[in-house]
């Protein structure tokens, strides 16, 4: 049995990430398409928010419960997480957002009458920008700030808590919460503007079920996350060094 004293293996750490990224996308996207009309957006942004604290809470002692590449990436680039392992990561997170989205779309293609049909058309829960595929008809410049910028702060609320004391199950369950309110609070935000992207693995998964005119715009949900988290890294990484140039002691 792993415990928080055991270094979990690497068939262990990935199959965490696969799954627990499979659960989000799948509550996520379900709730989009499925309950999206009886919830609102607040309602998706809530469930999207209690999966995340409750997924962090389970397997982060096993795989960091990342669920994000750009989280991935971001932490790997402020030096919180070894960059040979950020491959398997994000394979893991592509896989599993891509079955969690793949789960949905079979619930719906047994749901009554046109229920798959109008939950493609309606974006499967992608992303978009423009007056068509923006759920408030928001443009490029606006999905970008929210993509980036909100991706910034869920890789600075994870570098926040691994910057804390060791966490065991009370720690986690801690630092789940907070990362979980927090991306249920920027969802609420960003859905209108870009349906509240802020992980490519979900905008890849999502966008390969919805058809061709949110694949081609996938780019910018995959880009703009990791530009975010990238200089959060970037920020955190330089602070650190200094902090550590401050404390070494005089020659």
């Amino acid at each position: 049995m792993t415990d928080d004293r055991t270094p979990p293996g690497f068939l262990t750490t990935v199959s965490a990430e696969l799954l627990g990224t499979a659960v989000v996308v799948a509550v996520l996207v379900g709730t989009t398409v499925l309950a999206g009309p009886a919830v609102g957006s607040l309602g998706i942004a809530l469930a999207t928010g209690f999966a995340v604290a409750a997924v962090y809470t389970t397997i982060a002692h096993l795989s960091g419960a990342h669920l994000n590449p750009a989280v991935t990436i971001g932490l790997a680039i402020a030096g919180r997480f070894p960059w040979r392992d950020v491959s398997s990561h994000v394979a893991a997170q592509l896989i599993g957002a891509t079955l969690g989205a793949a789960l949905i779309l079979a619930v719906a293609a047994d749901g009554p009458g046109a229920a798959l049909a109008t939950a493609q058309r309606d974006g499967f829960a992608s992303g978009g920008f423009g007056p068509l595929l923006s759920p408030g008809g928001f443009g490029l410049l606006s999905v970008a700030l929210v993509e980036a910028v909100f991706t910034a702060v869920i890789v600075a609320v994870y570098l926040a808590g691994r910057a804390g004391p060791p966490a065991g199950a009370e720690g986690r369950a801690t630092t789940g919460l907070a990362i979980g309110l927090g991306v249920a609070a920027l969802t609420i935000v960003a859905a209108p503007v870009s349906n509240a992207s802020f992980n490519p693995a979900r905008a890849l998964a999502t966008a390969l079920f919805a058809g061709p005119d949110r694949l081609a715009q996938v780019w910018a949900f995959v880009l703009f996350p990791v530009v975010g988290a990238a200089i959060v890294g970037i920020v955190a990484r330089v602070a650190s060094r200094r902090q550590s140039e401050r404390d070494a002691p005089a020659a």
